[in-house]
């Protein structure tokens, strides 16, 4: 085969692009030899031609693969990838084949090449185009190949979009940075934390050189453009960079060459970075720069702070900060802005805002310098300068920051004037005088013609009272000053003010005002001139009018013009001046006073205390304004914060009246009553201290708070202390009524505390009778007649009275009879007040009230006496009604009426009517519904009775009276009321009488011989408390006395039965209760008496009991017959005991007693006859009732007596057949072991006699009474082994038992059993005697240790 042919046949084929044919012929080729480099292309050749792709790029890369340095495969692949539009393998290849051509030095295909290159990436590729094009420029591998090629691009056209393209990434990165960072928590603002992301962004950036290159290339045309980006982009990245000055230096340089150009930032470069010289002033900022700025770019912020600044010199200060706050929207970091603004503010006196932006000023200058590095130490002192000023200015509590600014800038700038005058501006404040004039001094030394300084200087001189020198220099600085000043001749005229010259001042003032009219200053001193001299007041009060309405700050003006005001009652007006100063000058303390004074009267209590706040925070030891606070504490029941608001005042002041009395007035409304007697006490001494003789406000605080007082020792039952209070209630009165006999409160409260006594009248003996009758002297005679309400009981018992003469401290009066003087002189109390308050629609209606409640009162203390009792109903009832007519909505006045006409007056509908209007008018109260449902109790309506106790208690569940009427109910319909009455006493501490001896009356009910003694104890005081309350109640005493009998107070209890006796027949003689109940009640509580009496040992009482009753029941018989047997009256007894036991013939149980009793009796007589029919009695006894302990007890001891064992032995075996349950509830005394133990020893047998005890103790351990047994045999038999341990035993058993007579019994045991040791054996005594004290036995334990 020919090759050469056939490839020339393929190259034929292929050019007439029979591309078939070729294939055939390339394919012969390759048949023959694979390896034919020609053979390969052109079948690539012809593939393409033939549209097989796939075919026609194999066959280009088998044949690049074979011969890699020969073009002719590599450029028909790629002409192949160029045709079929794969980019991708198309770039790649080139990339691969430029090597190759630079190999070959063939500029031009490398050049064609590369630009091919970047029209593919052109418009795909962005970073890759970028690329290639660098390519282009010197230092590529390509250039020095390429850069003699035509058509190449040049340097600048490769820059600028390499330039544009990192522009555009590093502001996408910013943008990103900034959204993503605006998400975190931060306290920066948007503006803030865009700069921070480009200063670090810029900081790291290679543009800046690529800008350098684009400036050096590009043409004059464009060079500015591209200066201009280069200083933004350095602007902005100065703030990154470690090394600054040769930054900054450039960057000045390149703002400077711009200035030209079409663009402000080179102005504000320049402005904003300059180190302006002259603190404080920014007249020298380089304003032709400023103006160039102002014209070029009007809408510029600096443009704008600059055009604000101009206009606020101008004194068109509105436009100006309106113009400012432009400025601020659009360069808030802008240092000359900060600049303008604070000493535009300072320039116009809003000092506080002046501070604001120049603190913010400074911490700008000194974050710009830390941040670019330029130098701004001028600009820093400015700042610091102005906030030193504003400081010293704006309020007297910033001098100290002042004070520190001015002395580190005075280190800096030691000869600057404004610091040298701030100085001594504040030290002339402070009054250090000598300190500030060497400051004035030294400012006179620098520049001679500071007029100010002269004048400042004879001001001091004024202040230290050297006037002829203060007049010397004011006349130096007017005369200095070239001109008339205003302010110089108002200083003089203050010098000869204070020289009390008040012609030459009015003459200086005069001239001040002609030189200024607008001048306030000199307004508010000639308002002193004519309302101190000329005496004046309308003058004086248009002189304050007219320096306040020039100057609104001027607070001293505002303080006189007020008190102008308030002097020619204008009260309005003044409010309007306080509120003014409080607005416009926050800090003035005087202003918040006197508007907290004026919101306390308008009873605005929150809005006081927070005026009173506000002065305090200008002046803390102002005392009228602790004082106000503390009494606009009071008033919104802020006690403890009044408290200690007057505890501040009285510090301060310690003889402040007011603010004792008022902190006294606290004390007693938050029940700190003896502090409040105490401090109202020390008020009054004060106050006479300072010529003030009986302070009334103080002696009606000490009356109250004697009477609430009263109250609370009622309430815990110190009803003695009680009666002592109403009477320091009446004795401090009297003397305010001494002082003043028209004061209607102390006519209340010593109507009060007389008809306080009505609930102790135990303790009425104790009434201040002589002070009463004092009182009772002050009011004038036949004073009650405008009343109209005629004679009646009190004029009888008020006449007594005054009648007597030397009323001894020991006077006192029969119970009743007293408790009618007393309520009479209540009684003319309130009508005296009445006649004080001259029928005043809003007080009489109470005291028509109050005196109804005292005739309801001496009603109720006359009950028995028909005609007394009638003529206080028809006077109690009148007074109701006219408190009623007076004043009909108030629901305590029905409820009143409601009570009379249901106790007194025996009239249900009445009661009900008015007890319904009660609950109308006041349906949230429990009092009427509590009334209406004791009324319903009365009619015997128990239902209606019930909803109204339980609508009272949903009312109010602390309303005791409702417990109690529904305790009645609840007794009355059988069901258990004992909780009920437990609850209500608990509740109520005692004070209601109802619940205290119904509670007692539960206690008893539930009694049993096991209950402990102490569980008693509170119904005994409750019940004492009651007696007292209620003299003669017969019921309460006999429960008393039935109580002190259960815990062994058997001489506290005859006294009680004794009491209630005396008070059944003070009833009988009253005629409350007819004979028939009254001897069958007087004989139960005789019976009561003489079992007391016996078990206290006094025999010869129980008999004379006995032998006084006129109903003689089984219980006396029984006590009598007791009391015989121990008086050894043995027949008499025995008498009596018959006599009980034929009176009991239908009661077994009593009956058994008596048998057993009359056995005892028998037995006693010692007749062989009565030990017979003792023994036939207890046998019968036994044979009726088996089960009955105390007879074979009886014949039990009778065998061992007798010493007859068949007799003893036949009781024991009755004892043993007794189960552990009878004998648990019958034998309460343990005596079945004690019998059989006692048994074992007669026979000798101990061990027996201990296995007895023992065996009680096993069956029932709980029982201190086994104990108890047990260690007194072993201590008297002197048993040692485990003596001990059972004494131990006994002593925790008994301790739980809560009798005292147990637990000082095991003492006492336990004392036995340690007599070895003698300490603590008597360590035990003595807790036996402290135990109970009255045990023999315990005392001779002791003794015998």
């Amino acid at each position: 085969m020919n090759t050469k042919a056939d490839l020339k046949a393929a190259r034929e084929a292929i050019g007439s692009k029979k591309f078939g044919e070729a294939v055939k012929a390339c394919r012969r080729v390759l048949l023959w030899d694979g390896q034919n480099y020609n053979a390969w292309v052109f079948l690539g050749v012809a593939y393409t031609g033939l549209e097989d792709d796939e075919e026609a790029e194999s066959a280009y890369k088998r044949a690049i693969e074979i011969n890699e340095d020969t073009l002719l495969a590599w450029q028909g692949l790629i002409s192949f990838y160029e045709k079929r539009d794969k980019k991708e393998e198309y770039t790649q290849l080139i990339q691969k084949l430029l090597p190759r051509l630079v190999k070959s030095r063939d500029g031009a295909k490398v050049t064609d090449y590369l630009k091919k290159l970047l029209s593919v990436y052109k418009d795909s590729d962005k970073t890759k185009y970028l690329d290639t094009l660098k390519l282009f420029i010197p230092g590529s591998s390509y250039y020095e190949l390429i850069k003699d090629q035509p058509n190449i691009p040049s340097p600048s056209e490769v820059w600028i979009p390499i330039i544009e393209h990192m522009e555009q990434e590093q502001n996408r990165k910013i943008e990103n940075e900034v959204a993503s960072r605006r998400f975190r928590v931060s306290n920066e603002t948007p503006v803030q934390i865009r700069v921070n992301v480009e200063t670090e962004i810029y900081s790291q950036s290679t543009l800046g050189e690529l800008y350098q290159k684009i400036i050096e290339l590009a043409p004059v045309k464009d060079k500015e453009r591209w200066e201009l980006r280069l200083l933004t982009f350095n602007w902005k990245r100065l703030r990154g960079v470690k090394e600054k000055t040769e930054l900054y230096k450039s960057i000045i340089e390149l703002a400077r060459k711009l200035l030209s150009a079409n663009d402000p930032l080179p102005y504000e470069i320049l402005i904003e970075s300059s180190n302006v010289s002259g603190v404080g002033k920014t007249d020298h900022y380089d304003w032709k720069l400023i103006n160039e700025l102002m014209v070029k770019y009007p809408d510029h912020g600096i443009s704008k702070y600059a055009k604000g600044y101009q206009l606020t010199k101008e004194e068109n200060s509105s436009q100006g900060f309106d113009i400012y706050n432009e400025a601020l929207e659009q360069s808030p970091f802008s240092l000359f802005g900060y600049q303008c603004l604070s000493w535009s503010y300072f320039h116009i006196k809003e000092y506080e805002s002046g501070l604001e932006y120049a603190t913010k000023g400074r911490d700008l200058v000194l974050k710009m310098t830390k941040d670019t590095g330029i130098p701004l130490d001028k600009v820093l002192l400015s700042m610091e300068l102005c906030m030193a000023h504003c400081y010293r200015l704006f309020n007297e509590k910033y001098h100290i920051d002042a004070m520190n600014l001015y002395k580190s800038l005075i280190q800096q700038c030691p000869n600057e004037i404004s610091v040298l005058e701030g100085i001594g501006y504040i030290l002339l404040k402070d009054k250090r005088l000598d300190e500030a004039l060497e400051y004035f001094e030294k400012v006179q030394s620098i520049e001679k013609n500071n007029h100010s300084s002269l004048a400042e200087i004879g001001g001091i001189y004024c202040d230290k009272g050297q006037y002829k020198e203060a007049i010397q220099f004011i006349s130096k600085a007017i005369e200095v000053a070239g001109k008339d000043v205003a302010d110089y001749f108002y200083r003089l005229g203050r010098v000869y003010w204070d020289m009390e010259d008040s012609i030459s001042a009015f003459k200086y003032f005069m001239k001040a005002v002609k030189l200024d009219p607008y001048f306030g200053h000199v307004f508010t001193y000639l308002g002193h001139y004519y309302r101190v001299i000329k005496h004046d007041q309308d003058r004086s009060k248009k002189c304050y009018q007219k320096a306040y309405m020039l100057d609104p700050l001027d607070t001293e003006a505002a303080l006189h013009l007020s008190n102008c005001y308030i002097d020619t009652g204008e009260e309005d007006e003044a409010e309007i001046i306080f509120r003014q100063i409080c607005e416009v000058a926050p800090k003035t303390g005087w202003a918040w006073k006197h508007m907290g004074y004026h919101n306390l009267n308008s009873k605005l209590y929150t809005e006081a205390i927070t005026c009173f706040q506000k002065a305090l925070r200008a002046n803390t030891n102002d005392v009228q304004c602790w004082e106000g606070l503390g009494e606009a504490y009071s008033k919104v029941g802020r006690y403890i914060a009044a408290l200690k608001a007057f505890e501040r005042a009285t510090t301060l002041n310690p003889v402040s009246i007011h603010a004792h009395n008022e902190q006294a007035h606290v004390q007693q409304k938050i029940g700190l009553l003896d502090k409040a007697i105490a401090g109202y006490r020390h008020t009054i001494h004060l106050a006479k201290e300072q010529g003030k003789e009986n302070y009334i406000p103080a002696l009606a605080g000490i009356a109250e708070t004697h009477l609430e007082n009263a109250k609370e020792h009622f309430q815990r039952g110190f009803f003695a202390q009680a009666a002592d209070d109403c009477n320091d209630v009446i004795k401090v009165s009297l003397e305010g009524l001494k002082h003043d006999a028209n004061i209607i409160l102390f006519w209340k409260l010593i109507g009060d505390s007389c008809a306080f006594y009505r609930l102790i009248p135990s303790y009425i003996y104790l009434c201040a009778y002589s002070e009463l009758q004092s009182v009772m002297k002050l009011i004038p005679k036949d004073s009650y007649k405008t009343l109209m309400l005629g004679p009646d009981n009190t004029d009888h018992w008020i006449s007594e009275l005054l009648a007597l003469e030397d009323i001894s401290d020991d006077f006192a009066l029969p119970p009743r009879a007293a408790l009618d003087v007393i309520l009479s002189c209540a009684g003319y109390a309130y009508k005296r007040a009445l006649i004080v308050a001259n029928r005043h629609p809003s007080i009489s209606p109470a005291f028509w009230h109050d005196l109804a409640l005292v005739y309801y009162f001496m009603c109720l203390n006359n009950m028995e006496e028909e005609g007394n009792k009638t003529s206080d109903t028809v006077l109690s009832m009148k007074c109701c009604k006219i408190a009623i007519k007076l004043d009909p909505t108030q629901y305590l006045y029905w409820n009143t009426l409601g009570v009379v006409a249901m106790t007194i007056i025996d009239h249900p509908k009445l009661a009900q009517a008015a007890f319904i209007k009660s609950m109308e008018y006041n349906n949230r109260s429990a009092i009427p519904w509590t009334n209406y449902g004791f009324l319903c109790l009365s009619l015997k309506d128990y239902e209606l009775a019930n909803q109204a106790f339980e609508t009272a208690h949903s009312l109010d569940p602390e309303w005791i009276s409702a417990w109690v009427g529904q305790a009645y109910v609840a007794s009355l319909w059988g069901t258990d009321a004992a909780v009920i009455f437990e609850h209500a006493f608990e509740s109520s501490n005692g004070s209601s009488l109802e619940a205290s001896y119904g509670y007692a009356e539960t206690v008893y009910s539930k009694l049993n011989v096991d209950m402990s003694s102490t569980s008693v104890v509170v119904p005994i005081f409750a019940l004492e408390k009651l007696a007292e309350q209620k003299i003669n109640d017969a019921l309460s005493l006999n429960l008393l006395g039935l109580l002190l009998e259960r815990i062994g107070q058997y001489g506290r209890a005859s006294e009680s039965f004794a009491s209630a006796i005396l008070a059944l027949e003070a009833q009988v003689e009253a005629g409350k209760i007819d004979v028939d109940e009254a001897e069958n009640r007087l004989s139960k509580v005789k019976s009561n008496l003489g079992r007391t009496l016996c078990a206290a040992g006094d025999f010869e009482g129980a008999i004379s009991i006995y032998d006084s009753a006129s109903a003689q029941t089984v219980y006396a018989q029984l006590n009598a017959g007791i009391a015989y047997y121990f008086l050894d009256k043995l027949p008499e007894s025995l008498s009596m005991f018959e006599l009980a036991l034929n009176a009991t013939q239908d009661d077994v149980d009593i009956r058994q007693d008596v048998i057993v009793l009359l056995s005892k009796v028998l037995w006693a007589l010692g007749g062989d006859e009565q030990r017979s029919v003792a023994k036939d009695k207890l046998f019968s006894s036994i044979s009726d009732s088996p089960e009955y302990l105390p007879a074979i007890f009886s014949l039990c001891v009778i065998g061992m007596l007798e010493d007859d064992e068949t007799l003893t032995a036949a009781a024991l075996q009755e004892l043993a057949k007794v189960s552990i349950h009878v004998a648990y509830n019958t034998d309460k005394e343990e005596s079945i072991p004690y019998l059989f133990s006692k048994f074992y020893q007669l026979q000798g047998d101990s061990v027996k006699a201990t296995r007895a005890l023992i065996k009680s103790v096993h069956q029932h351990p709980w029982l201190a009474s086994s104990w108890a047994n047990l260690s007194k045999h072993i201590v008297h038999s002197a048993q040692t082994r485990d003596m001990k341990t059972i004494i131990s035993s006994s002593l925790v058993m008994t301790s739980k038992s809560h009798t005292v007579e147990s637990q000082s019994e095991a003492y006492e045991y336990s004392a036995l059993a340690d007599s070895t040791d003698a300490s603590i054996a008597k360590r035990y005594a003595q807790r036996a005697i402290m135990t109970a004290p009255w045990r023999i036995e315990a005392w001779k334990t002791l003794a015998s240790i």
